[in-house]
């Protein structure tokens, strides 16, 4: 399978005098670019990164005034990798203060828009790298504690992969609930998403599987439908689209089966309280710089008030889910539910900035992070009604990402 050539430097440049000015999703540009470190599979391909992961000399902002005026002094080790695969490094991106929300509504540089209708949001917390890459046909890099690649992805139309275990390092990474926080590739296409997945991984085994699956068929593949993730709360145009990609992997020659996963009604606020008290030692460390964001203030407020009995209820449920999760995981080759339940909302939509609202954008991204599943949102087509990108989740057992990426590799002209 041949590679699809990426932009050069120059078109992403011009698009960027272009678009950035409504979108807002570059937060620094080098000047010049910082050139890759070697010669590999990444080599031509222009890369943006988010800014809560260090890059020499760019600010490290992770979208907060508490972090300006002190730049990376050095290449997070995801970074030193990706540039001696090749890469070169063009700008970095916009996200929710310490990439805490699920708009970049948050971020002291003001928001990202959605390239396709900046009235809506682009997501979060990595929205301005899911942005960036829908409308500068770009590889990003970004990050994901709770589903902050795949949601904007999803809402941007682009590939986006949180991975499974600990494969990449967290080192120059901005902290935020660490035994969540993973770094992932966010990209136009499954196969440049793979590249510097393997990149960041030191293995090509991710690419090999999309060359696999690219002239491959499901046949003999069991997918798990998730029942919980699949009903009512999703949105008409999100389960019409789900509807399509499910009769896509059928005539792919895969087997469906529902999967009934009960304790995911509650995942959100797990989620939500075990996050937060992680965050505390974040959280303050940043409040001594100076003044926190109201969101992030908000959350550090909340985390301290948190009742010790509300904290062992949710430890004792992640620990009850992650073990749910992962036996199902193991005994299916995929799970597959919608991304989101809705396309991308209005900015101006109330809460939208509230890390602790529970957006409903939330709703099937984060049980990927409790168990430490492998998850990807592929583009599955646009809603009839609003015109809007609409994402396929895949989820994998640990350690079967190539799995995922082969079955990506296969549904990627059927479903996008």
């Amino acid at each position: 399978m041949p590679p699809q050539n990426p932009p050069s430097i120059d078109e992403v440049l011009a698009t960027i005098a272009e678009r950035d000015g409504e979108l807002n999703s570059v937060v620094h540009l080098f000047d010049p670019p910082l050139p890759p470190t070697g010669d590999g599979p990444l080599r031509g391909e222009v890369l943006m990164v988010k800014d809560n992961i260090a890059v020499a000399g760019a600010p490290w902002s992770a979208g907060s005034s508490t972090r300006l005026g002190s730049p990376a002094t050095f290449d997070a080790e995801c970074v030193r990798r990706v540039r001696e695969a090749g890469a070169t490094i063009i700008a970095m991106t916009n996200l929710d203060e310490f990439a805490m929300g699920a708009s970049t509504a948050s971020s002291c540089f003001g928001p990202t828009h959605n390239p396709w209708d900046i009235t809506r949001t682009a997501g979060g917390s990595s929205g301005g790298s899911a942005a960036a890459s829908a409308a500068y046909a770009v590889a990003t890099l970004g990050t994901d504690t709770g589903g902050s690649i795949r949601e904007p992805a999803a809402q941007c139309g682009v590939v986006g992969v949180k991975p499974s275990g600990r494969q990449i390092p967290l080192h120059g990474v901005v902290p935020f609930a660490p035994t969540y926080d993973v770094v992932g590739p966010i990209a136009p296409t499954v196969w440049r998403t793979a590249l510097l997945d393997d990149a960041m991984r030191c293995t090509d085994e991710l690419s090999d599987a999309v060359q696999r699956g690219a002239r491959g068929s499901l046949s003999g593949m069991v997918l798990g439908v998730v029942t919980q993730m699949a009903d009512h709360r999703n949105s008409l145009e999100v389960r019409d689209r789900f509807a399509a990609a499910l009769d896509a992997c059928e005539w792919l020659g895969a087997q469906l089966v529902e999967v009934d996963v009960p304790n995911i009604v509650d995942s959100l606020s797990t989620y939500m309280t075990t996050t937060s008290i992680e965050a505390i030692p974040v959280l303050e460390e940043h409040a001594a710089r100076g003044p926190l964001g109201e969101e992030a203030a908000r959350r550090l407020e909340h985390a301290l008030s948190v009742e010790p009995a509300e904290v062992a209820r949710a430890v004792r449920h992640r620990r009850e889910l992650n073990a749910q999760l992962r036996r199902i995981a193991a005994g299916h080759d995929l799970l597959v539910s919608p991304s989101m339940p809705i396309v991308a909302p209005a900015l101006s939509r109330p809460g939208l900035d509230d890390p602790l609202a529970a957006p409903r954008t939330d709703w099937w991204t984060v049980e990927a992070n409790i168990a430490g599943l492998g998850a990807m949102s592929l583009p599955n087509g646009r809603g009839k009604e609003s015109g809007l990108p609409v994402g396929l989740q895949l989820m994998c057992a640990p350690g079967t990402d190539a799995r995922m990426y082969f079955a990506a590799a296969c549904l990627e002209p059927h479903v996008a």
